[in-house]
């Protein structure tokens, strides 16, 4: 029997924020999605949870705070631990938020841009927060993380300093509108060949390297998709193009030949999932969430930063 060792990539650890204000009624709603002291809130209550969450090693108290992608990468994370007898780091109290944007809305949902530095991870934090009425709490939804070095695109504001958001499907001033970059985006990452709708980023290179290197296994063979989901968060840039946050689901399906044993590395994310390997069939779903930046005019989308982790798996 051959064991072969599959390359697999690390997914980044969850970190974000929510909270619940008191209640608004509809009529009498803010024009700025929140203040400062919204976030101070969303940021301490977050913090308290999921360290309860941590102390547990229980995701459950997360779905307080969290929500869709975001939830589904934190709860693989927490099943990743809890079948590998390791344990989640807890929120740090020396996290520092650098920047907090926020759009003008005539109604619900609410949601804005929080950017915090984690000093143990050595990362930016790019999230966002979402409330969908005046009775539901705020939740993360979105949380990509960025090296320190990347330095993120200015942002235009109205005359009151609020953010200005840019719709899903609008393609002013860019060459191509959110929707559209998430799609080709996917298609990219899907693709074996060079897109011409892309930048070729660290992402993107990243993902190919480590799919040719699974596809080339002998005895099996390796499929994978991605496909963007509806963006709902964009902001618009001073030079008027959008940062677009960006959710992929990314499916990697292995066929393998009798006689054959496909595994991960002791301690891997994939491994946890599928400790036995896969000897016959076996797939493997991934969420991704995507910093996309679409500058202005006629370049190319490119991507900032990203986090993700494997959300289910089944093999025979």
């Amino acid at each position: 029997m051959r064991r072969l060792l599959v390359i697999a990539l690390a997914a980044l650890v969850l970190s974000g924020c929510a909270a619940i204000p008191a209640e608004r009624n509809d009529s009498k709603l803010s024009k700025r999605a929140a203040v400062q002291s919204d976030v101070d809130a969303i940021f301490d209550r977050y913090r308290a949870v999921r360290n309860a969450a941590v102390s547990l090693l229980d995701p459950k108290p997360l779905s307080t705070v969290e929500s869709g992608p975001v939830l589904a990468i934190d709860t693989g994370s927490f099943e990743v631990s809890q079948r590998l007898s390791t344990t989640q780091d807890e929120e740090s109290q020396d996290l520092v938020v650098t920047d907090v944007q926020t759009p003008s809305f005539k109604k619900y949902p609410l949601w804005f841009m929080a950017t915090a530095f984690d000093p143990v991870g050595k990362v930016n934090r790019v999230q966002i927060f979402e409330r969908e009425s005046a009775v539901e709490p705020w939740l993360l939804v979105a949380a990509p993380q960025t090296v320190v070095s990347t330095k993120l695109p200015e942002l235009r504001h109205d005359g009151d300093g609020a953010a200005l958001t840019v719709a899903p499907s609008s393609s002013a001033g860019m060459a191509m509108s959110p929707q559209d970059a998430a799609d080709a985006y996917a298609r990219a990452l899907g693709s074996t060949g060079t897109s011409t709708e892309v930048a070729q980023d660290d992402f993107i290179r990243q993902m190919r390297d480590a799919f040719d290197a699974n596809r080339s296994l002998e005895g099996v063979g390796v499929t994978q998709e991605w496909a963007a989901e509806q963006v709902e968060h964009s902001v618009r840039t001073d030079d008027g193009g959008a940062l677009v946050f960006v959710t992929l689901l990314r499916l990697d399906t292995y066929e393998v030949q009798p006689g054959v044993t496909v595994s991960w590395p002791s301690g891997s994310p994939q491994e946890a999932f599928l400790a036995e390997g896969i000897s016959s069939s076996g797939k493997l779903r991934y969420y991704h969430q995507v910093l996309l930046y679409l500058p202005g005019g006629d370049k190319r989308p490119r991507a900032l930063g990203q986090y993700g982790g494997v959300v289910g798996a089944d093999a025979e």
